[in-house]
């Protein structure tokens, strides 16, 4: 097993909130923010450093003009810490990597490139900001950058990486790094191949970067699915995270076969569902009681340990009836943990 053991009753918590939205935390109290976590026995989260619109959630010395717009100067990602730290709930923060609606306006040239020449993810007129980066590009300095700001500045127990996985690239630098190599960018087989040798170059100086500031710091980065490609990247992990929600895309099937898999790697392995009815950022509903213990329990079977997905409204007010629904089903999961 991984020197770098995982706690039992885990929360991610998404915050993608657009710059059109103002009053950003404007509602939050980092006092009742913890004390409804820490009453529905949750003893980690993944918190939010910066989401998918590109936007920081504190105020950083480094990319001022990255701080989100509505945030009012509010450090919002520090007060979560600070009350999270004093309840003994470890916080690791999360990260957005491929996904970054703020970059990929306003440097095209790093965006990721189809084998048609043209830019890959959602269109100017289109929702959505899934506008695909690539990290053989100078994003690759500005996210070193960035996590080092980050790590200097909150020492945290972890970094949560998302959207961590290889992309079908034609840009300038992936095609000059493969007539480097004397691959034919032309063929679709070559590119993959060289795109997953790139990725996970750019995982493992990551890796360094982080472990060079604090070698105790949780590690994961985040595809969506722990499958053999990642094992030859294991050593860049401290830990699995099984994103798997069952009524959000991922079936009801993937996390048992999945586990099963990932458990063989010696790294400690939590599985991660959601509070949702369906999947990530369905605001409007709740996952039944008795489907939230079906899927914690079966964490628990495979010898994993579990994490509920939620999102934060953007007023930064905490969902008691969210916390009203983990919390039933965790006080049974910490009576459950001495076996």
């Amino acid at each position: 097993m991984s020197d770098f053991e995982l706690r039992f009753r885990q929360i991610h918590l998404d915050f993608h909130t657009s710059e059109a939205i103002e009053g950003v935390g404007a509602d939050f109290d980092a006092n009742e923010f913890a004390e409804t976590l820490r009453k529905a026995h949750v003893d980690s989260i993944n918190i939010f450093g910066r989401c998918h619109h590109g936007w920081m959630y504190f105020p950083s010395r480094r990319f001022p003009e990255r701080v989100h717009p509505g945030l009012a100067g509010r450090n919002l990602l520090g007060e979560q810490i600070a009350a999270l730290h004093e309840r003994d709930i470890r916080c690791p923060i999360y990260l957005t990597i491929q996904w970054d609606n703020f970059s990929a306006e306003r440097h095209p040239e790093w965006r990721v490139v189809g084998p048609d020449g043209r830019l890959t993810g959602t269109g100017p007129y289109e929702a959505g900001f899934y506008k695909l980066l690539c990290v053989n590009t100078p994003y690759r300095a500005f996210l070193a950058e960035h996590v080092t700001e980050v790590l200097e500045t909150f020492s945290p127990d972890g970094l949560w990486l998302d959207i961590v996985s290889p992309q079908d690239c034609s840009c300038s630098r992936c095609r000059a790094g493969m007539l480097a190599e004397g691959l034919d960018a032309s063929d679709a087989a070559a590119r993959m191949d060289y795109a997953v040798r790139m990725l996970h170059g750019w995982m493992r100086e990551m890796a360094a970067l982080i472990r060079s500031k604090k070698p105790d710091c949780l590690i994961f980065f985040n595809s969506g699915h722990v499958g053999p490609r990642l094992a030859s990247a294991k050593d860049c992990y401290t830990h699995w995270e099984l994103e798997s929600l069952p009524s959000g895309g991922w079936g009801y099937m993937h996390f048992p076969c999945t586990q099963r898999y990932a458990r063989t790697h010696g790294l400690d392995a939590l599985g991660m569902t959601g509070k949702f009815h369906t999947s990530w950022g369905d605001f409007h509903s709740f996952k039944n009681r008795a489907a939230l213990e079906f899927e914690c329990f079966q964490m628990l079977a495979l010898n994993a340990k579990c994490c509920v997905g939620d999102q934060l409204h953007p007023r930064g007010r905490i969902c008691q009836t969210t916390y009203e629904l983990v919390g039933a089903v965790y006080e049974q999961v910490e009576r459950k943990e001495p076996y």
